[in-house]
């Protein structure tokens, strides 16, 4: 093993804070890691996993559960309480409480370790590699990832203010069972990339616990599991995912209507095409596409995150990168991983896995298109759209919407690849 720590912890004096109790927790790397390093889409090579890194990850988990589930208030104090500042806003950088530190990669990373974005393991991956395959700036490519199978041990200790608050630990602790099930490392971690698993933590195993459809919901999400689809391959498990969601957003027969050539696409189903025709008409479509969708001006894969690039060479009409009203993107709430079922003997068992955050928020925000905003969702489109009304909500009292009908058409329908 190469012990090559990377170390976040304050400037500790002859205080108590100068003995700590260090906590392992062993995790390993299951799909490849999309870039981690100071430059967002490059893998650094002498410092693949970064505390830093892990850190971010760690208080996004905490404030949805702080928010959604604690229910605590005044969350940006405690968040720099526990984890500390961010360098802005005042407060200076300071130095949380629970420090982090990684040790014992399982080897030294070299450019051997790297796999190239269109090389044959990462093929199926295309939908979510996007970035990779549309680079224009030639000292960027090609886009590299870290294979999976690393190893590596998260070190965390609890500093003397908060060492004796079973409080504040007890939060710190399912934190990282959250993140050790549905976090990752890297860009693209949401959709399934640089996804890690813990193997062990001896002092706080419950750590290493799977969580359920139940746990989740008591912080107002949703679990899906492919049931009767196990891998041995974490990687399988992800393409299966993504390909799920690829086709419920452009499949033939799924996302839009089967092409007349095979060489061109049918027409959307979804509204988006036809909203922009209808908006940017001044700008010029194709007559042959007169705009009839009767879900109206609404964007309701917007709902899956922001922005979009639309790109048509033929309709200047649907050439735009829409964001959000107000901001420049907008994180997707729908998590797409592998989900570690079986640790028993030699071979491990995946499952496709996908994880929704709340997103009621996200249903009621608009787009911008020019200086006009229009909305992302409205309840009574859900009749006019068909991959949502294919896909219709299992229990009565779910509404249909984007995000429900993906989660019915995730774990009921058949793989079409």
């Amino acid at each position: 093993m190469l012990r090559e720590p990377t170390f976040e912890a304050p400037n500790l004096d002859n205080s108590k804070d100068a003995v700590l109790h260090w906590h392992t927790l062993s995790c390993e790397l299951i799909t490849p890691m999309y870039g981690g390093g100071t430059v967002s889409t490059k893998v650094d090579t002498k410092m693949p996993i970064r505390a830093s890194a892990i850190r971010g990850q760690l208080r996004f988990w905490w404030r949805l559960l702080a928010k959604h589930k604690w229910k605590l208030k005044d969350i940006p104090q405690k968040e720099k309480e526990i984890w500390g500042g961010i360098g802005s806003g005042g407060d200076d950088g300071i130095a949380g409480n629970v420090l982090l530190r990684v040790n014992n990669l399982s080897k030294r990373i070299t450019e051997n370790h790297l796999i190239k974005y269109d090389d044959k393991p990462l093929i199926d991956l295309k939908y979510v590699l996007f970035p990779a395959h549309n680079e224009t700036d030639e000292t960027k490519t090609p886009h590299k990832l870290l294979e999976q199978g690393l190893t590596f041990d998260l070190q965390f200790a609890f500093c003397e203010k908060i060492v004796h608050q079973n409080e504040i630990k007890n939060q710190v602790i399912e934190t990282l069972q959250w993140w050790v099930n549905f976090g990752g490392l890297g860009f693209r971690s949401r959709k399934g990339l640089g996804a890690i698993c813990a193997n062990q933590c001896l002092d706080y195993p419950q750590i290493c616990e799977l969580l359920s459809k139940e746990d989740v919901e008591k912080a107002g999400c949703r679990l899906a599991i492919k049931q009767n689809n196990s891998n041995n391959s974490a990687l399988q498990a992800l393409k299966f995912s993504i390909n799920k969601l690829s086709e419920f957003r452009q499949a033939p027969g799924v996302g839009r209507n089967p092409g007349q050539e095979s060489n061109r696409p049918g027409r959307s189903l979804w509204p988006e095409p036809d909203a922009l025709r209808r908006i940017q008409k001044n700008l010029g479509y194709d007559r042959r596409h007169e705009p009839e969708h009767p879900a109206g001006n609404v964007f309701a894969r917007s709902v899956f995150g922001l922005p979009i690039n639309y790109q048509s060479r033929q309709e200047k009409a649907l050439n735009i990168m829409l964001k959000p009203e107000f901001s420049e993107r907008l994180p997707s709430p729908l998590i797409l991983r592998p989900r570690l079922i079986d640790k028993r003997g030699q071979q491990k068992q995946y499952q496709p896995m996908a994880l929704v955050l709340p997103y009621d928020d996200i249903l009621n925000m608009k787009v911008c298109v020019g200086k006009q905003s229009y909305p992302i969702w409205q309840a009574d489109a859900a009749n006019h759209i068909r991959p949502i009304n294919d896909n219709p909500p299992t229990n009565e009292n779910d509404r249909g919407d984007p995000i429900q009908a993906f989660l019915e058409y995730f774990q009921n329908k058949p793989y079409m690849g």
